[in-house]
């Protein structure tokens, strides 16, 4: 029988609550939880989890997952141990502690890619994510304002995508997108004076969809790196769509053509 953690003024506990507080504490400690069956098995099955955290009162639920854990310790905790360090409302009894990926000095990768600027809503970056996964998408840039992929609530949204995309963080994201225009990427942003999204150029083959913040759009200076600008088509009442559903839909589109 494994010895089962009680006490809220456990040190590791103590650490392990840190983490869902904020990107500072993350970085700090190096790492980052991931809340629920689904995430968790998602950080074993990518080989991306440290520690298997497992509420003592739902061992048996979460066995087969703890054996399919190899190479990962597994820690028992009292109920109330484990609501006190989880963000979810109603915590499933499992998680997954991760190691924090800084991607110190990586490169983006890939034919297609996707940048954030300003994108404040953990929900809209986790979203990305998960759109990005599922069309082929291998990267993602963001700059120093944009939400913590990392964090529980973008977590939740990537459904595991987080750990297979990498998200590279940069403090001079415009720099970054001229360097990548420079290497024949296309930069592409959404703009109310582009040219007309379905009525477009043929985008080059390597490319990168810029994502701008929820209420201001893309930043002047990211704006001036980018190689076309396009407006996707609002025939209805709204005066906008959400930054994710805009990024999914120009994912999608030049996927198609790129297919096509």
């Amino acid at each position: 029988m494994n010895e089962i953690i009680t006490s809220l003024q456990n040190p590791q506990v103590k650490m392990w609550r840190s983490l869902n507080k904020s990107r500072a504490e993350r970085v700090k400690n190096g790492l980052f939880l991931a809340e629920g069956e689904h995430m968790a098995g998602e950080a074993i099955k990518e080989n991306k989890a440290r520690t298997l955290l497992i509420d003592s009162g739902v061992r048996d639920k979460f066995s087969a997952l703890a054996e399919n854990a190899k190479g990962v310790s597994v820690c028992y905790l009292a109920s109330h141990v484990m609501e006190a360090l989880c963000d979810a409302k109603t915590p499933q009894g499992v998680v997954a502690v991760c190691d924090y990926p800084l991607h110190e000095g990586m490169e983006p990768a890939g034919e297609l890619l996707v940048a954030l600027d300003g994108v404040q809503d953990p929900g809209n970056v986790g979203t990305v994510l998960r759109t990005m996964d599922a069309a082929g998408y291998t990267c993602l840039l963001m700059d120093d304002k944009t939400a913590d992929p990392y964090a529980p609530k973008a977590l939740r949204a990537t459904m595991g995508a987080a750990f297979r995309i990498p998200a590279l963080r940069f403090a001079n994201l415009p720099g970054k997108l001229h360097a990548l225009a420079e290497n024949g990427y296309e930069i592409i942003a959404g703009d109310l004076r582009g040219e007309p999204f379905y009525q477009r150029r043929r985008a080059k083959d390597k490319l990168c969809i810029v994502i701008g913040n929820e209420g201001q759009g893309i930043s002047p200076d990211v704006m001036k790196e980018a190689t076309m600008r396009v407006k996707i088509p609002m025939i209805g009442g709204a005066e906008s769509l959400n930054a994710a559903v805009a990024g999914a839909v120009m994912m999608y589109d030049f996927l198609r053509e790129r297919m096509g």
